[in-house]
């Protein structure tokens, strides 16, 4: 198209406290091809000039109101000159091979690839909290598969198989991974999720914010799992039902996580009581955000 072999797009709210560190290692991509980094933001405050300041190699595209994480990395891709489409979060940091290891797994013969994410905040409970309920799927270790899903914090794309599935779908933030991921398997795409490529994210720190993003994912679930009709599409058509299937689903999900905890995090949650403390607060957050999409039908936000 132009020369660029890859373009990387970073969605940007509120993100003064993280931008820096996030383009900066950006910029230092041990990647031996042209490539460009776009970020979309549509923060009030500062960010933008951080940006324009630190950063004038980077690409801004600026956004008057609050931008669905979705939109923005649609808009990115609009703007990217790239055959591959490159997406990280403005509170990651990926280390120097991150952009290297994913254009050459999706140059391989891959339709789109994703790594793994660590917790670059670990001196807090609540943000190891937040790391283990929302990537329990996503955590570093073990080899490198074929996958359903990828997150789209850490992942890349064949421009072209971008473009025919229509970008992101919008209006099920955070989940429209899954949503995005399903369009790629009908239509047969090969994804690759190597655990190997790990971005360090930054996570919340303060535990009201914590219980209410999980809450969000909560409703997000509901709406994804009735939209794609998942197991359990049945409790997201009932709330009576879905509230009768709480205590259940709570303790499921905990299960769950704890499994995925001890096979990569060498028993993390249960070496401390007060992580595991939050991380089941956590999972009944989500429980109350679940009944409530399958209450309303809106799972996005």
């Amino acid at each position: 198209m132009s020369g660029v072999a890859c373009s990387v797009i970073v969605p940007s709210y509120r993100s003064a406290s993280t931008i820096g560190a996030c383009l900066g290692a950006l910029l230092r991509q041990e990647f031996p091809l042209p490539y460009e980094v776009i970020v979309v933001d549509s923060s009030p405050d500062e960010t933008p000039d951080i940006v324009t300041r630190a950063f004038p190699e980077v690409r801004l595209i600026r956004r008057d109101r609050q931008t669905d994480p979705a939109l923005a990395r649609n808009l990115g891709a609009e703007h990217a000159r790239g055959e591959v489409l490159a997406f990280i979060d403005s509170d990651c940091v990926a280390p120097p091979d991150w952009l290297g290891r994913l254009h050459r797994a999706v140059t391989a013969g891959y339709d789109g690839v994703g790594g793994a994410i660590g917790n670059a905040n670990g001196e807090s409970l609540v943000s190891w909290a937040g790391y283990i309920c929302e990537f329990r799927e996503f955590l570093p270790g073990g080899p490198p598969r074929e996958t359903d899903n990828l997150t789209l914090g850490n992942s890349a794309y064949r421009r072209s198989v971008f473009a025919a599935a229509g970008g992101f779908p919008t209006g099920c933030f955070p989940q429209e991974d899954q949503v995005f991921h399903e369009t790629l398997r009908q239509a047969g795409a090969r994804l690759l999720l190597d655990p190997q490529i790990v971005v360090a994210h930054n996570h919340r720190t303060d535990s009201g914010a914590f219980l209410k993003h999980q809450r969000h994912i909560g409703r997000a679930n509901a709406l994804v799992i009735r939209r794609l009709g998942l197991p359990g599409a049945a409790l997201t058509r009932d709330p009576w039902r879905a509230v009768a299937a709480l205590p259940a689903l709570v303790a499921l999900r905990f299960a769950r996580t704890l499994l995925a905890c001890r096979e990569v995090e060498s028993g993390l949650v249960l070496r401390s009581p007060r992580l595991a403390w939050l991380c089941w607060l956590g999972m009944w957050w989500w429980g109350c955000g679940f009944v409530e999409g399958s209450a309303t039908g809106q799972g996005g936000g």
